[in-house]
């Protein structure tokens, strides 16, 4: 059986909004953890996201790959059998990268990505008491664990990237390889037989179809948008590539992800020794590939942090990287302004030199951190209460890469918010990070807004469980504070004298 489609047609990723789409999937799911399974519920609440933040598909018929194909292709979460129910457990990859304050989801794609490989679980569907395997599904399995199959289509791309630069004598940055040459790769034995097969294999099998114009897997899928979004590889007009690199620091990056993507060499066995439907559907419900599939628990904790491209306190310089390569990202940050323009919330930015634009966004740490913040659901649905609460007031909302929003309703009446999305553990972190925001925005950009303009947090209900933290705020800090109340902007009465103006009709 020739293996013709690495990754589902049903994850729909074309799209440049689609790691959006998959936090707000995970937001949904999240909702569950560690309650009965109940499809209902899920469909439910997936209806339930308000329309004016969220982009999942409103069709209910499209809930059927969101709460299948996803659990099944990225492992967002998987189900295990408790007291006679079916239980959902979120995968720790996803609580880790895709729920809280900065979701990273090329981190989580590049974890998920690197441990799925074939066979695999997919084609189980749940009832209240069994798991059902589907049938085509049950041959395809069955066919690939007879074969001796374990392949890892992600890592078999990142070596045959790796196994380029190696037969033209390249740079590490810039290999790329054929969509045909990974389909004929793919299915080729002395490599498919490995979830981590030896790079002289892959060196010796890509340079042989080279040389021998060996055709490609007729009906390969060649649609892999997937990958764009591990903010490591592209993929482009039936090529893959390394994605351009914006300064020494992030070349040095790129190439060390490709490494330890490549060297990874965990491999999912426990099917091997199947041979009939019925025990192969029987080890699905037991849950060993599902437990498996999670990159946070099965990978060693320093290469989880690499991937995630977690910060040294204090230095806002990616880890594990040299002293050299950290003076070079200095000096090759000193032409980068990073200062952005305002412009109204929802419009694309404009600039006449969008390669610089681009350099200087992704070599600002701080704009990595707060476009993760923004990714977040609930401030989401905050920043769009806000925004529509604004206009109502004939404001016209401001944004850009560092601030949440800014309005004036008058000449000489300006609001700066900064929006945080909490819940009790965080409040006190988040008020913190929010209010140093507030202060150093007001100074950055004090030729953009007006100079007395209210600072104001943003929360999504009223903070009472830290008993001195409006007083502190409102009265010692003098900085405001809101929240909403289904779709009424409120505030205390300390901040009566600073938001009146903005108060509900």
């Amino acid at each position: 059986m020739l293996i013709k489609d690495l990754f589902s047609h049903k994850i729909h990723s074309s799209s440049d909004d689609w790691p959006l789409k998959l936090i707000e999937i995970a937001s949904v799911f999240a909702r569950f953890d560690g309650l009965p399974f109940d499809r209902s519920a899920i469909e439910e609440s997936f209806k339930s996201i308000s329309p004016r933040a969220s982009i999942v598909a409103r069709d209910p018929s499209k809930y059927r790959d969101e709460i299948s194909a996803y659990p099944a292709y990225l492992g967002l979460y998987r189900l295990e059998k408790e007291s006679g129910k079916w239980i959902l457990r979120l995968s720790e990859t996803a609580k880790r990268f895709l729920i809280g304050e900065e979701p990273n989801v090329s981190a989580f794609m590049i974890l998920q990505l690197s441990m799925f490989q074939f066979p695999n679980g997919n084609g189980a569907s749940f009832s209240t008491n069994n798991v059902r395997l589907q049938n085509n599904a049950s041959e395809r399995t069955l066919m690939f664990i007879q074969n001796g199959i374990h392949l890892s289509p992600f890592r078999l791309i990142c070596k045959a990237l790796i196994a380029d630069s190696i037969i033209n004598g390249i740079d590490s940055l810039h290999p790329r390889v054929s969509v045909d040459e990974i389909s004929i790769l793919c299915n080729d034995s002395r490599i498919n037989r490995s979830a981590s097969p030896d790079i002289e294999d892959v060196v010796t099998l890509l340079n042989g179809i080279r040389k021998n114009d060996i055709p490609p897997i007729p009906g390969f899928e060649r649609r892999l948008h997937i990958l764009n979004h591990t903010d490591l590889i592209e993929v482009t007009n039936g090529w893959i590539y390394l994605r351009p690199a914006y300064s020494p620091a992030d070349e040095a990056r790129l190439v060390k992800l490709l490494t330890l993507v490549s060297s990874i060499d965990l491999q999912f066995d426990k099917f091997d020794s199947i041979q009939t439907h019925n025990d192969l559907q029987n080890a699905i419900g037991g849950g060993e590939w599902s437990k498996y599939f999670d990159g946070v628990v099965q990978l060693p904790s320093d290469l989880v942090q690499e991937v995630a491209g977690e910060i040294i306190q204090g230095n806002a310089i990616p880890i594990s990287i040299s002293a050299n390569e950290t003076d070079e990202l200095v000096a090759d940050n000193k032409a980068i302004v990073f200062k952005y323009p305002l412009r109204e919330r929802g419009s694309e930015p404009s600039y006449s030199n969008e390669g610089a634009y681009r350099k200087s966004v992704l070599a600002d740490p701080e704009v990595t951190r707060v476009k993760r913040q923004k990714s977040n659901l609930q401030h989401k649905i905050l920043m769009s209460q806000l925004d529509e609460h604004l206009r109502k007031l004939g404001a016209t909302p401001k944004e850009n890469e560092h601030i949440d929003l800014y309005a004036e309703l008058s000449a000489d009446t300006g609001f700066l918010f900064e929006v945080k999305s909490v819940h009790s553990e965080n409040l006190l972190s988040q008020t913190r990070k929010g209010l140093s925001q507030l202060y150093e925005y007001r100074f950055r950009y004090s030729e953009d807004i007006l100079k007395n303009s209210t600072l104001c947090l943003v929360y999504p209900y009223e903070p009472t469980e830290i008993n001195w933290l409006q007083d502190y705020l409102c009265v010692d800090r003098g900085i405001a504070i809101a929240w909403f109340d289904n779709e009424n902007f409120c505030f205390p009465t300390y901040c009566q004298p600073k938001l009146g103006q903005l108060k509900s009709a």
